[in-house]
């Protein structure tokens, strides 16, 4: 069986690890988090961004990401949907 991740699974991955930190997460604990690289983190971060699921929040000297509520309507449907797909023994994910 393949152990990698599709899209979709690091999407969520990213979206659950800054939505456990309270909602707002720095690109390396987010790297840390969903287990990828800062070169790999940046395209993910960028389709979230374009998407609305994710925001940019920036201060002096640091960016956070912070999850919208359309990401976390994303992470909620995501979940019933692997619910339905695991009672009838089809993972999706």
């Amino acid at each position: 069986m393949n152990s990698r991740r599709t899209k979709v699974q690091i999407y969520l991955d990213i979206l659950r690890a800054v939505r456990r930190a309270n909602g707002r997460l720095r690109k390396t604990h987010i790297v840390y988090k969903a287990n990828l690289t800062h070169t790999r983190v940046q395209p993910y971060l960028d389709f979230l961004l374009s998407k609305g699921f994710l925001i940019e929040e920036k201060n002096s000297s640091q960016t956070f990401y912070v999850i919208t509520e359309k990401g976390l309507d994303f992470l909620a449907e995501a979940g019933k949907l692997k619910e339905i797909s695991d009672a009838f023994g089809l993972p999706l994910y």
